[in-house]
This record gives structure tokens, C-alpha cells and sequence, in this order.
């Protein structure tokens, strides 16, 4: 008898050692209150501060369609119009805790000459043109292949092409020189593809010849890089029919395309842009002689 009460002494002091000691519990406490304000620095700039209580440590701010930012008082540049959604997530020993607002932007940005102004311009003019190698003009379902692109013999029987000269210029108009010919095609109205003179464009279509447009530069976000949005009906790059969302039989106002490299090579500067059309996607390679 004395034996097994020895045993249930044993066994209840074992459960008295592991329980926890209730003065070491940590409280991890309440959760913060996730409140802020902003004000408009200039047009496009804006001024976000926190105003959060409960010993946040940790402040993040998440712009639709621009970015997410750190820290307690951040300004952010946002260069297009529109209304952006702000969401403040503020993190302290207890959770974290989100408040969201508003902010109506007015007029697009006005850039300065740098980045991707700056290397299609030189802060002056330049001009572009097709590159003159296999490839230049690319076209493919995805980025993993490709349905057709000209070859280096296409460089010389599509010499109309590869002649047309795209001029920037630092005040925001664009160029564009057939230099008297035009490439043809059957989205144009011509029987077979070819080489035609540049008045054979002809109404509506005519837009696609020679004439003066504008242009902008779209930074970069967290959804897409540096792009190029050529402005004014007809304007284009490339091919005329490589649009957004559609290839076309007749003018359009405008066209975005996403930059994917700015770069220079042998004394040239060459650049590579996008455009998706639903199906598919175009590339073009440009360059610029230094």
C-alpha cells in the first residue's frame, strides 16, 4: 500500500513540474489601429503619413497599379491620371490591422528628360529605325517561340520597311518618315505584299503614311515596365496592324507598347518593344545610330 502511494505522490508532482509557470506567460496584446493621411506635394506627388496607434513597428503602403512602399512618412510619384486605392497595413506584437482611402490624380506627369526620354531623344531628337537583322520583326503566341519573324534576305526585298525612320523628340511629338515607300500588305487593301509607293495609302488609310504624332513615356510599376505610348491616329511602330488587344485593318488613335530593353551595342543604341494582341504577341527591334 505504502509502495503505490509512493508512486502517486511521484506521478503528481511530475504533473505539477510540467505545468507552465503562469508568471513567465507572454501577452501578445492588441492589435493595432491602422489610420493615416495624405496630402498633394505637386499635381502628381503625393504625401502619406501614418497616424496609427498601437506601437506599430512596421508600416507598409500598397498603391493600386504604382507599388508598395515602407515606412512611416513616404511620398510617392504617380505620373497618370486616375483614382488610386491606398491601402495603409501597419504590423505591431499583436497582428496586424489595414485601413484604405483614395486619391484622384489629375493630369499625367510631366516627366524630365531621363531614363527612357532621355535614350529615345538624347533631350533633342533622334531617330530609330528597324533593326537591320533576322528577327527585328517578331511574332509569336507567347515569349516562347515564335509564328514568323524576317529574315536577314528581308532586310533587302523589304528595304521599304526597313528604310522608315521614327524621329522623338525631347517636346513630346514623333515622326514618322516612310521616306517615300511603304510595305504592303493584305490588311491594307493591296493584292500581294510588297513594296508600294507611300500615296498609294489611300482614305482612311492614309493616316498610316508620313505625319507627325506624339508620344509618352509610362514608368514603370509593379505591373508592367517602361512603356511607350505612341498618340494620334495612325501612329504606330513597327507594323501598322500590331495593336492592343486586336491586329487592325485601319487606323487606330493610339498604341502602348512595353519597352523590354534599352541598350547600346557597337557605338548604336537599340531598343526592343511589346505589343500584345490577344492571341499573340509582336515584337520590334529598333536601333539608332550613335
Amino acid at each position: 500500500m505504502l509502495k503505490n502511494l509512493s508512486l502517486l505522490i511521484i506521478v503528481a508532482l511530475g504533473f505539477t513540474a510540467c505545468e507552465p509557470n503562469a508568471g513567465t506567460k507572454t501577452e501578445l496584446g492588441a492589435l493595432p489601429v491602422s489610420d493615416f493621411s495624405y496630402t498633394m506635394v505637386d499635381s502628381n506627388t503625393i504625401a502619406l503619413t501614418s497616424e496609427s496607434t498601437g506601437d506599430p513597428f512596421l508600416f507598409q503602403w500598397d498603391i493600386d497599379g504604382v507599388g508598395s512602399f515602407t515606412g512611416e512618412n513616404v511620398e510617392v510619384l504617380i505620373p497618370l491620371t486616375g483614382t488610386y486605392d491606398i491601402t495603409h497595413t501597419v504590423f505591431n506584437q499583436g497582428g496586424h490591422a489595414s485601413s484604405m482611402d483614395q486619391v484622384e490624380i489629375l493630369k499625367d506627369a510631366d516627366l524630365p528628360c531621363v531614363g527612357a526620354i532621355e535614350y529615345l531623344t538624347e533631350c533633342s531628337s533622334r531617330t530609330w529605325k528597324l533593326a537591320p537583322e533576322e528577327g527585328a520583326c517578331w511574332v509569336a503566341p507567347d515569349a516562347n517561340g515564335f509564328w514568323w519573324q524576317n529574315s536577314t534576305a528581308d532586310v533587302t526585298t523589304r528595304s521599304c520597311l526597313f528604310n522608315d525612320e521614327w524621329v522623338f523628340h525631347e517636346d513630346g511629338t514623333m515622326e514618322y518618315k516612310t521616306n517615300g515607300d511603304i510595305w504592303g500588305e493584305s490588311y491594307m487593301g493591296f493584292a500581294t505584299e510588297g513594296c508600294y509607293a507611300e500615296n498609294a495609302l489611300t482614305g482612311t488609310l492614309a493616316a498610316w503614311a508620313s505625319g507627325t504624332h506624339t508620344f509618352e513615356i509610362i514608368p514603370a510599376t509593379a505591373d508592367h515596365p517602361d512603356q511607350l505610348r505612341v498618340i494620334g491616329t495612325g501612329a504606330f511602330m513597327g507594323f501598322p496592324k500590331a495593336a492592343n488587344g486586336q491586329e487592325v485593318s485601319s487606323p487606330v488613335n493610339e498604341v502602348t507598347y512595353d519597352i523590354l530593353y534599352m541598350t547600346d551595342q557597337n557605338n548604336n543604341r537599340y531598343m526592343q518593344i511589346e505589343v500584345n494582341y490577344t492571341v499573340g504577341i509582336w515584337r520590334f527591334k529598333f536601333y539608332s545610330e550613335s
